[in-house]
Parts: structure tokens; C-alpha cells; sequence
């Protein structure tokens, strides 16, 4: 009775049924390009909530690898795994608002998604918040806090980033590049 009762759990958890139960298994088959697998075995671990399943499944869906269910399925579950913290989606999603990829071109929430995975470390949200501190999409231009940005993103971006700190640069007082050194390097202080 006691074995039954167990195989009975395995059976109702999804273990030994063909659900996915680790999270490898999609991404291998995602990566390899077989997407019809991958969705089934991502699909329980989305629903269940892990953020990096939710992510592959709605790039699954947003570029259509799979139909249906397409792009309205694809924001809901890049946006499920963003509102989790995941800074992958959540840079994806920014990247919807800002070029209007299935969703209507919103620069506030570009920034708010940027913001919350430069945050986080996502470097390419790091160069795109300085954009839009820079020359004010979706905001005030702020060009202590584009130079800051710029700042943290030469430590990946390199020449790209410096160039584009250095365009700003002399639009700014020596106090205002003083201060946002200053952020820049408080920043990286509490990441390490």
C-alpha cells in the first residue's frame, strides 16, 4: 500500500510521466532547434512558475517556433518570468517596448524593464538605460545618471561605451562627472 501510494505521488507530481522535472532537458532540446520538444518539456515547468522556463517558452512562442499559440501567449510569459526578477526577460521585454515588437512602443516601460536588469547586471540593459538617461526616451534626460551608467558598462562594452560617455561628457560640469563617477564606483562596489 505504502509503494502504491508513492508511485501514486511520482505519478500526480509529474515524475516519471514524460513532464518535464529538470529544466536542462528543454534548454538542450531549445538549443539544438527542437522547439516542438522543448515547449513540452518547458511548458509544466512555466505553469509550476520557474522564470527561466517561462522565459525560453515565451521566445518559444515569440518568434513563432512553434504555432500555435504566437505572440500573445509570448508576451504573457517573457512578462510572468520579468515580474519574477528574471533580468533576461525582463531586457527582452524592455526591448519589446522599445522597438514596439509586439506590444505598443511605451519608453516608461522600456525603462522600468531596462532599469530593473541593469540592476541586476544585465549589460546590455545597462548601455540602454544610459541611452535613455542620455537623451530622454521614456524620461528626463538625466546625464549624471547616463554617464553613470555609461560608466559601469565600459567594464563590458569597452570603446562603445566610452565613446558614448564622452559625447556627454561635455554637455556636463566637472562636479557632475565627479558625481556620477562617484555613483559608478559605488555601484560596482556593492556588486562585488
Amino acid at each position: 500500500m505504502r509503494i502504491l501510494l508513492l508511485v501514486m505521488a511520482l505519478l500526480l507530481s509529474g515524475i516519471g510521466t514524460g513532464a518535464a522535472t529538470d529544466i536542462g532537458t528543454g534548454l538542450s532540446l531549445f538549443e539544438r532547434g527542437e522547439f516542438e520538444a522543448a515547449e513540452r518539456e518547458l511548458r509544466p515547468l512555466a505553469e509550476n512558475g520557474d522564470a527561466r522556463a517561462q522565459y525560453v517558452l515565451g521566445i518559444i512562442y515569440l518568434n513563432e517556433y512553434v504555432t500555435p499559440p504566437g505572440r500573445t501567449a509570448a508576451i504573457e510569459w517573457i512578462e510572468k518570468a520579468a515580474e519574477q526578477g528574471y533580468a533576461q526577460a525582463q531586457s527582452e521585454l524592455a526591448r519589446m517596448y522599445r522597438t514596439g515588437d509586439g506590444v505598443e512602443q511605451d519608453f516608461r516601460k522600456m525603462v522600468k524593464w531596462y532599469r530593473r536588469a541593469a540592476e541586476q547586471g544585465d549589460v546590455g540593459a545597462q548601455l540602454f538605460l544610459a541611452d535613455a538617461y542620455a537623451y530622454g526616451h521614456g524620461m528626463e534626460p538625466d546625464l549624471v545618471q547616463a554617464y553613470m551608467w555609461y560608466e559601469i558598462a565600459i567594464q563590458y562594452w569597452g570603446p562603445l561605451a566610452v565613446r558614448a560617455r564622452d559625447i556627454i561628457a561635455e554637455k556636463m560640469t566637472k562636479e557632475e562627472i565627479a558625481r556620477a563617477v562617484q555613483l559608478a564606483g559605488k555601484w560596482l562596489r556593492e556588486r562585488e
